[in-house]
């Protein structure tokens, strides 16, 4: 059986590749050292997860509005389910209505928010997964 040598492309050597890996490497140790988040998980959105985060801060990443979940409450008078429920949210300046990502320590929150009185700082987010009226 004859073998024939691999060629690397053009410009590329064995040492730019390992280079480059370890550059990626290092990126990521500094990162974990000094506490950058290079990765942001989702927060699931769930009504019984979320529900224990009321009082809890979370922060819009487009403006930097820092937002307090208030209540998380069942639709039409029942209790708070995982997929059918509304979050009430106090932002600390006025928001417009938006599809928001909201920061939090323990992961990113992606939602729709509208305000739902005539302070534009009371916000809320209505999810209904169960494919019932509201």
């Amino acid at each position: 059986m004859i073998e024939s040598p691999v060629e690397a492309p053009a410009g590329v050597s064995r040492r730019a590749v390992l280079a480059a890996g370890a550059g990626v490497a290092g990126v990521v140790a500094v990162g974990v050292v000094a506490g950058v988040q290079l990765v942001t998980r989702a927060l699931p959105l769930d009504g019984l997860v979320l529900a224990g985060m009321v009082g809890q801060t979370f922060v819009d990443t487009a403006t930097g509005t820092h937002l307090t979940l208030e209540s998380v409450d069942g639709l039409a008078g029942e209790t708070v389910a995982a997929e059918r429920f509304s979050l009430l949210f106090l932002a600390a300046d006025d928001l417009p209505e938006a599809i928001r990502t909201l920061r939090h320590p323990d992961g990113d929150l992606l939602v729709y928010l509208g305000p739902v009185t005539a302070d534009p700082r009371v916000l809320e987010a209505v999810v209904n997964r169960t494919g019932g009226a509201a």
